[in-house]
């Protein structure tokens, strides 16, 4: 199977991390687990800043997984991302 590889777009992750005061890597950790939440929990906005604050002080082996991340990735999964992404932007933004 042919899979078209994409980045994560490290321009969009380093402003939406400096909008919200977090490392870029630590976005990713709360992408990641926003990723993993059913989607009514996603979209609670008491559940995105609980995991914007623990993704704040992950641990060095979330952190490390976090940077993988940041390598090439399947197109679908850099889409799944930007999903996120912007659905943080929109409601830390309000």
């Amino acid at each position: 199977m042919n899979r078209t590889q994409a980045l994560v777009d490290t321009a969009q992750l380093a402003a939406l991390s400096d909008r919200l005061a977090i490392a870029p890597h630590r976005l990713l950790i709360a992408a990641a687990r926003l990723a993993q939440a059913e989607p009514q929990r996603r979209n609670d906005p008491e559940y995105l800043r609980q995991v914007l604050e623990e993704a704040r002080h992950a641990d060095p082996s979330s952190e490390s997984a976090a940077r993988l991340l940041l390598t090439p990735a399947a197109d679908y999964a850099i889409n799944d991302l930007d999903r996120l992404f912007a659905s943080i932007w929109h409601d830390e933004g309000s």
